[in-house]
């Protein structure tokens, strides 16, 4: 199975979601109705579907990878680039969380309280 980000192709969200499957058009019928791109708001051809072959390696019988699951959740930031958007990033949050050693939003909170401290 191939990985696919599936994004709002207007950018009107800043939201995607990872899915496994054969094609682009099968990735965005998958996403359509998921949390991140609920059949009530979306429309089929208001999606796009883009490859990220860096994590094909994740499928395991999950269509959809699920940012909730710790492991899930590695692999998007180390792999894909994945990050808290800028409303929901909270620091005390970022200690706990699996992905913070690859995370570039935690980096960028890291430098910049050092910077304030030193």
């Amino acid at each position: 199975m191939k990985a696919y980000k599936v994004y709002d192709r207007m950018g009107y969200s800043w939201y995607s979601v990872v899915v496994f499957a054969e094609t682009a058009g099968r990735a965005k019928a998958l996403a359509l109705g998921t949390d991140t791109f609920p059949s009530s708001d979306w429309d089929f051809t208001e999606l796009s579907a883009r490859r990220v072959p860096s994590l094909d390696k994740y499928y395991h019988g999950d269509w959809e990878m699920d940012w909730y699951k710790d492991e899930d959740r590695l692999a998007l930031i180390k792999d894909a680039g994945y990050q808290c958007d800028e409303d929901s990033f909270d620091p005390d949050e970022c200690e706990k969380c699996v992905g913070k050693d690859y995370c570039s939003r935690y980096e960028e909170y890291l430098d910049e309280e050092v910077e304030t401290d030193g």
